[in-house]
């Protein structure tokens, strides 16, 4: 994740890496330092940083020790041509099957059960296991083999002598801390593309500023500064396991930057048996945290383009129609997640609005997502989602004149605002860690004070950046007919 400054055009990006390894406990890893960026002053000027110490370094100290060799992994014999590599996911089915439709015979396939069985039970597979084979070409043989429970739980038997010898992979787990400051352009996510961030921040600053503020009110020229942490494993991103803090200015000058932080901050030792989320919570400087009732928008890097109206003037009929949900311009392809946890009611081609899936959740609501150009994988009729699962993405499908989606929700049956879902409620630090909060927050700030934000103009406005030719604007039209369902 190379944050390239002369690539970012009028976007500029500053990283830098201060105090902030200060807020937690050392990992039990090597931590890997964030890639190179030269901070900017005021004047947007970059700065030497060839002899630059990081801020809390004492003369003396030992460099960090570098990260273990990378292990053998099945994927680099690709480059072997006596082998042959198959991939498979064990999906719903046993695992002998799964092994079957991947080409392995019985034989090879007890001798990779025989040899993995003191060590992981294949009778007890998650559809979503993976496995990677090596064949050799020659005799069918497996000559390595390995069992994918998640990106840390890694099984691997290797032919030595002619038995399979299994053992799980010890891998190198490392934490990078980045600190990135940008102005907000045309579209955010583009714009967080162009700091350099990875596929997953979106999420996570939604996280973070939820209850606090709206992904959807980054309007173009509000300034962020994000300080987060990168879980890599062997030298290569994972995901994002924490965004720890956040400075958000609008893009009207006059109001005042908002600053939110991760309370309790990210346990390390934790970290590898964690796969998808964190603990904590996000509160501001008072230590307050604003909570909602479950409900999450479903596209947390879209901007708001049409809003429940009973009484709006279809843009492509012209005629008084009523607007029965929210729609969300973003490209297509983005991804769309559940608001609420629920069964899925149904998922299909519903007409005008295109691929549809509604999903039945408690209390008699029903939530509608349509015009999605495909489903995720595993969204079919009956099938239980949580709150921010994946279950497809953004499209144009049905009748609509450009990518969005359209959210809609029914109480009873009746369309209400889905916007009106949200419950508000305000969480508190506790009194016996706050104390820690404040300790926590003097030192964040600190971080957050050091990263640099490019210039805007006398407006208040950055230069134009460009968000690519699916991006929608605030003026878009979009064509949604009423669901029927």
């Amino acid at each position: 994740m190379g944050l390239g400054l002369g690539a970012l055009g009028c976007l500029l990006v500053v990283g830098v890496r201060g105090g902030h390894d200060d807020v937690r406990p050392a990992p039990p890893v090597a931590v890997v330092e964030p890639r190179d960026a030269a901070p900017l002053d005021a004047g947007g000027d970059a700065a030497p940083v060839a002899d630059a110490a990081p801020p809390d370094a004492h003369e003396g100290d030992a460099p960090p020790a570098p990260p273990p060799p990378p292990v053998f992994r099945v994927a680099s014999l690709a480059g072997d041509s006596s082998v042959k590599l198959v991939d498979g996911i064990v999906g719903h089915r046993p695992f002998l099957a799964a092994l079957a439709v991947a080409g392995v015979s019985r034989g090879e396939s007890y001798r990779v059960v025989h040899a993995m069985g003191h060590l992981r039970n294949l009778d007890r597979c998650s559809p979503d296991d993976a496995f990677h084979i090596a064949k050799d070409k020659a005799t069918g043989h497996v000559v390595a083999f390995e069992y994918v429970a998640s990106p840390v739980d890694v099984w691997q038997a290797r032919d030595e002598g002619g038995t399979l010898t299994a053992k799980k992979l010890e891998l190198h787990v490392a934490l990078t801390h980045v600190s990135v400051g940008f102005v907000v352009g045309d579209d955010l996510r583009a714009s967080l593309n162009k700091a350099g961030f990875e596929e997953g921040i979106a999420q996570r600053l939604d996280d973070a500023l939820d209850g606090h503020a709206e992904l959807t009110d980054l309007h173009p020229g509000a300034r962020l500064r994000i300080l987060a942490t990168e879980e890599r494993l062997e030298g290569a991103f994972q995901r994002y396991a924490s965004v720890d803090a956040v400075e958000y200015t609008p893009a009207q000058r006059a109001t005042s930057p908002l600053r939110v932080y991760h309370f309790p901050p990210l346990d390390p030792e934790r970290l590898p048996a964690t796969a998808t989320a964190h603990a904590g919570a996000y509160y501001d400087a008072k230590g307050q945290e604003p909570f909602h009732g479950g409900w999450r928008i479903p596209v947390p890097t879209a901007r708001i383009a049409s809003r429940f109206n009973l009484h709006r003037m279809h843009p492509v009929l012209h005629v008084v129609m009523p607007h029965n949900g929210v729609d969300f311009a973003a490209p297509t392809g983005t991804p769309i997640y559940a608001a609420a946890s629920g069964t899925v009611k149904t998922a299909g081609d519903s007409g005008p609005c295109g691929n549809m899936v509604q999903i039945e959740h408690t209390g008699g609501l029903l939530s509608s997502y349509c015009h999605m150009s495909r489903f995720a994988s595993g969204i079919r009729v009956g099938e239980h989602v949580e709150t921010r699962q994946l279950i497809g993405y953004v499209g144009q499908t049905g009748r609509a004149t450009g990518p969005h989606l359209h959210f809609a929700v029914k109480r009873n049956g009746v369309f209400i605002d889905p916007l009106a879902m949200k419950l508000d409620g305000v969480r508190v630090v506790p009194p016996s860690q706050r104390d820690a909060f404040d300790t926590m927050r003097t030192k964040l700030d600190k971080d957050l004070d050091a990263i640099g934000l490019p210039p805007v103009g006398d407006a208040g406005e950055p230069a134009a950046v460009d968000a690519g030719p699916d991006s929608a604007t605030d003026d878009t039209v979009f064509d949604d007919t009423p669901m029927m369902q």
